[in-house]
C-alpha cells in the first residue's frame, strides 16, 4: 500500500522536531489519514451497506494541516486534502471513472484550530474551517461546492489510566451552485444525486482500552444525520451507520494507528461478509 507520503512526513517531522526543541517557531504541521482497504468478501474494494462500492478503489484520504500560532491557544490552520486511490475497480469506463491509480487533490480548507475547550479529564481539540472558493478540490468541484463551514474536532475523555472515550465531531453545512451535481463515484455507488447533503451532523464515538503505553484496542461507530438537497429544511435522516473494532498502536507522537474491521450491522445487508472490510486511522504530528 502506497503510504509513502505519510512516512515521508514522519521522517521530516522527526528531523524538524529535534531542530525545534526550543519551540520558538510558530509553525507546525500534523496529519490525519483514513485508509479504506480490502473487502473481506471478494478481496477487492470496500463496499457500502448496499453492497455497492464505497469508492472506486482502495484509497487513503489525507488531511494535512499546516498551522501558524496566533496565541497560546489558537492557530491559523490551512488544511490540504489529498487522496490517493491506489487500486481501482477496473472496467467501469462508461461512467467516466478512472481505471488507473491516481492522486486526487481534494482542495484547501482554512480556519482556526487548537484547544477549543477542556477540563481536568477532557479536551476538545480541532478546527473550525471551510473550503476556499476557487481552490476547491476534485469532488467539491464535481458537486459545485461554494462554502462548507463546519468542524473537524476530536473529543477525548479519560476515565482512568487504561479506559478512555474518543470521538471525532464533524458537523458541516454545504452551499452549492448546483444541487444536482455529483461526482461519478456517487452514482456508481447506488446513491441518488438528491441525497447530496445540505447539512451533516456527524460523530464517530469510540471506547478505548490501553493495554500499555503502546498497544490497545478500540471499538466505535460512525453516526451521521443528514439533510439532503431534495428534502425539507427541517428533515434529518440517519445516514447508514458503520461499526469498527480493532487494535491501536501509539508508536510515538509522529505515528498513531487504529487498524480495524468495519461492518454495517444496522442497514442494508446488515452484518454480511460482502459488506465487511478493513481500514485504518493514521494520525500524528509532523513538526
Amino acid at each position: 500500500m502506497k503510504l509513502t507520503l505519510l512516512f515521508a512526513f514522519l521522517m521530516i517531522g522527526s528531523t524538524l522536531s529535534h531542530a525545534q526543541e526550543d519551540k520558538t517557531s510558530p509553525w507546525g504541521m500534523n496529519y490525519f489519514s483514513f485508509l479504506e482497504a480490502n473487502s473481506l468478501g471478494d478481496g477487492k474494494v470496500p463496499k457500502n451497506e448496499l453492497g455497492g462500492r464505497l469508492d472506486d478503489g482502495l484509497n487513503v484520504f489525507n488531511l494535512i494541516s499546516t498551522t501558524y500560532k496566533l496565541n497560546s491557544r489558537y492557530n491559523l490552520d490551512l488544511q490540504t486534502r489529498l487522496e490517493h486511490v491506489f487500486m481501482t475497480y477496473r472496467g467501469d469506463t462508461k461512467r467516466g471513472l478512472p481505471t488507473e491509480p491516481a492522486w486526487r487533490f481534494q482542495g484547501f480548507r482554512i480556519g482556526i484550530s487548537g484547544k477549543l475547550a477542556g477540563g481536568d479529564k477532557w479536551s476538545l481539540r480541532g478546527a473550525f474551517n471551510t473550503d476556499i472558493p476557487e481552490l476547491n478540490g476534485r469532488d467539491a468541484r464535481f458537486r459545485k461546492t461554494i462554502f462548507n463551514p463546519g468542524l473537524f474536532t476530536g473529543l477525548n475523555y479519560q476515565f482512568s489510566d487504561r479506559w478512555s472515550f474518543y470521538a471525532i465531531l464533524s458537523p458541516r453545512i454545504f452551499f452549492y451552485a448546483d444541487d444536482e451535481a455529483v461526482e461519478p463515484e456517487w452514482e456508481a455507488s447506488g446513491r441518488d444525486p438528491g441525497e447530496k447533503p445540505r447539512m451533516i451532523l456527524a460523530v464517530s464515538p469510540s471506547v478505548n482500552y490501553a493495554y500499555n503505553d503502546v498497544y490497545g484496542i478500540r471499538a466505535g461507530f460512525d453516526l451521521s444525520f443528514r439533510q439532503f438537497v431534495e428534502s425539507d429544511p427541517m428533515y434529518l435522516k440517519r445516514w447508514p451507520t458503520s461499526t469498527s473494532v480493532g487494535p491501536t498502536f501509539a508508536i510515538n507522537k509522529h505515528l498513531n494507528l487504529w487498524t480495524y474491521v468495519m461492518a454495517w450491522p444496522f442497514d442494508g445487508k446488515k452484518t454480511h461478509i460482502d459488506t465487511t472490510s478493513v481500514g485504518a486511522w493514521i494520525n500524528g504530528l509532523v513538526f
